[in-house]
Formats: structure tokens, sequence, C-alpha cells
């Protein structure tokens, strides 16, 4: 998969910010292959009393909540902080995730964990001092060592690996993660930086936001999870956004169009006119086949029945991938 957006050739900056967005696939296939290889054999069976996935930062924290969504009615209950709770001990399991190889907090609570007797996992970078710290019983899951930043795709997929593991055969889990994989290398061809706005739709919807204040939001508890993990990774890359729940979006809308009068004017450019107002509004709806509103676009994609893993793995990857494209000035 790699290998096809490099020839040896110099990078242009659409590749070069584009180059963890197309491991995603790969990072999935890493959980997968990690499992079949027995780093989750403390998992297989266990019925805990919690499983409390330790977060820092809210695309973590969405990426948690997405896994929440995906997994409803939850077997036992799923705890997202940011502070370890005092409660935890033997009949709990700990998921750590940070990107921070000297995150001590995260090193911290590990050590707590493990010296009461709780099962640990860490989703962590790929090197430091905290990998080189974690109690020797701690599940470390693997990273590309190549991947710069954090893997929304492989956060889900690990976290949601662990819940699968106390209620399935670890064979179908891996071989669901192999297929998931698959599915969302699918949609990384379709988001190359080399085809354009026609055929690309990471692109298209680039396009279609920019110049434009963005609300993310979701008709669904899944394409709400998906609105959450997006509106922060989107500010974080310099697409400002913000997230509301639909029903809050819908009653909002006369607020947030402000005086249409201008933004349906063909000849109206809300940066060179005078008196241009406030900037112009759109929302992305995600997991919908229909916006329902006006100034929105709907995200969503083929294939159902693949699942809904695959499916909302395939959405953050075009929501992460929007954020690498560069958008042409168009001429007057």
């Amino acid at each position: 998969m790699v290998d096809s957006f490099y020839d040896g050739s110099p990078y242009d900056q659409e590749t070069v910010r584009f180059y963890d967005v197309a491991l995603e696939g790969a990072q999935v296939r890493l959980v997968g292959g990690f499992m079949e290889d027995g780093g989750f054999r403390t998992l297989e069976g266990l019925k805990p009393r919690s499983v409390v996935v330790l977060v820092k930062g809210e695309i973590a924290h969405g990426c948690a909540r997405l896994v929440e969504a995906l997994h409803a009615p939850l077997r036992q209950p799923l705890v997202i902080t940011a502070t370890l709770p005092s409660y935890i001990g033997a009949l709990d399991v700990l998921v750590v995730v940070t990107e921070d190889g000297g995150d001590e907090d995260a090193l911290r609570a590990l050590i707590t964990a493990d010296q009461r007797g709780s099962t640990s996992i860490l989703v962590g970078p790929a090197a430091g001092p905290l990998i080189e710290e974690v109690p020797t019983d701690t599940v470390v899951v693997p990273t590309l060592p190549t991947a710069a930043g954090m893997s929304p795709a492989r956060v889900v997929a690990s976290i949601s690996t662990v819940i699968d593991l106390f209620a399935e055969d670890p064979h179908i889990v891996a071989a669901r993660l192999e297929h998931v994989a698959g599915y969302v290398n699918e949609e990384i061809e379709a988001l190359s930086p080399e085809r354009d706005e026609l055929v690309n739709p990471g692109r298209m919807l680039r396009n279609w936001v920019e110049g434009h204040r963005v609300i993310h939001s979701g008709g669904s508890e899944l394409g709400m999870a998906i609105a959450n993990v997006m509106a922060p990774l989107w500010s974080r890359r310099g697409l400002i956004s913000a997230v509301l729940d639909y029903p809050e979006l819908v009653v909002s809308l006369p607020d947030l169009r402000g005086d249409n009068s201008g933004q349906h004017d063909i000849f109206y450019d809300p940066f060179l006119d005078d008196n241009p107002g406030v900037v112009p509004f759109r929302a992305v709806v995600w997991a919908e086949d229909e916006p329902g509103i006006p100034d929105a676009m709907a995200q969503q994609c083929d294939g159902p029945s693949k699942g809904p893993l695959a499916s909302a793995l395939r959405l953050l990857t075009r929501g992460q991938a929007a954020t690498t494209y560069s958008v042409e000035e168009k001429d007057l």
C-alpha cells in the first residue's frame, strides 16, 4: 500500500502529509497480526468488572467513545477517563492510550494497575522511556515504526479488540481485523493525493468546506462518535471546526447561517466584497446518506454489510485525508 505512493521521486507536500493516512490499513493489520501471535492471550475469555480507558486529548477520547458506540450495548462498564480511578484492581482491565513516549502519568497508571493485579494494555508510541519502563506484564500493542503521529484506526482497533476478546474466539477477531484492514486500504486508494476531486471523496470534502466555519455532526450514535473525533482532529491540523449533536445543529441553523443574503448571491465574494458579515457556515454529517439540512454534506461509505467497524474506520480515514490536501485558488 505505501509503495504505491512512493516511487523514489521527491514527495510533494500533499504526499508528505498523506503519509500517516496511507498507513491506517497497515496499522489495523498489525493489531490483528499481534493477536494471531498471542499478544493478547491474557485477555481471552476474561470477564472483567470494568474496562478503564485512560486517555489524554480530545482525539483519543473521541476514539474511545467511538468504540463505545460500536459495541453498544456493552457487556461490562467502559470507563473513559483522564485520571486512573481509585478502585482499579484485579477485577478490572486498564487500557492506556498515549502518543507521548515520555508520558509519566501513563507510566504511573500502568505501574499502579500492575501492582494491584489489573490486566493492562498500552496503546502508545513506537519508542521512548514509557515503552522501555512499562511493567513486564503489560501488553504493549505494536505500531509501525515509521508512523509520525497518532493513528485513530490503531486506537479504535486496539480497544475494540480488547472488548471483543472477552466474548469471541481470537481467530474470528483476527480475521475481522484483516477484513477491516483491506476495506480501509480500499478507501486509502480512493483518497490518494494523485486523484482529483471528481473521484476522491476526501478532496471533494476538503474543497467543499474551504473558507467556511465547519460543524461536524451525525444523525446516529455512530455518526456523532465519528464527529467527535473529526472536530478536534481537523482543528489540530488547522481546519478549525466544532461539533454539535444533530438536533442541536438543526435548532441552531438560523444562528449558524446568519444573514444569508450574501451567501446566495452568485456575485458575492465574502473575502473581497465590503461588509461580508460572518464567514459562511457549512456542516458535515457523518455516517448518513443525506444531510437532511441546508449547507451540509453527508459522508457515508458503500458496503455496510462489511461491518460497522470497517465502515467507521473508512470514514475516519476519509476525514483524516481531508486535512492533507491543498486547496488551489481559483481564478476570478
